[in-house]
């Protein structure tokens, strides 16, 4: 009877030990991507207006099969860096005209919540263009993450 008794109690304990020690799953509520945040401008006289592209389309070199934007009108794109390279290069095509932009960045795998996991966060040390369309750039932010409302600014002619 005693060792019943004490099978009984391990059993109680072992339950309320797996009970208590679950983790509820808990939806996701983190950013875990972080692309360069990207606004187009024009900029006559000094002055700095937001302004749209009208069909473009952008596509990362490497993966010319996946457009990211395909003939959009858009004042603003997101364009998601490669979390297993050091560089990232982004072909951009507007009015029968292209360039490219190139990012230098170092990456950093870390922990952005329980519920979440690990997160790449990127840090972009520097940035090329060609000169079709796109006048200017100006990287206003280089640390990437999900707070800024714009990394990148692109200045077209």
């Amino acid at each position: 009877m005693r060792t019943s008794t004490g099978v009984a109690w391990a059993i109680v304990f072992t339950v309320l030990q797996i009970l208590t020690s679950c983790n509820i799953k808990r939806p996701c509520e983190e950013p875990t991507e972080f692309p360069v945040k990207t606004g187009f401008y024009f900029r006559p006289d000094s002055q700095i207006i937001d302004t749209t592209l009208t069909g473009l389309s952008v596509y990362a070199i490497g993966r010319e099969d996946s457009l990211l934007y395909d003939r959009d009108s858009t004042n603003a794109i997101l364009l998601p860096l490669n979390p297993f390279a050091d560089t990232t290069h982004f072909i951009l095509w507007f009015s029968a005209k292209s360039d490219t932009i190139s990012f230098a960045y170092s990456r950093s795998l870390k922990m952005a919540s329980p519920e979440c996991g690990f997160a790449m966060y990127f840090y972009v040390e520097d940035s090329y263009h060609t000169h079709t369309f796109i006048d200017s750039i100006s990287l206003t932010d280089p640390d990437l993450d999900a707070t800024k409302k714009e990394h990148l600014q692109i200045f077209v002619y």
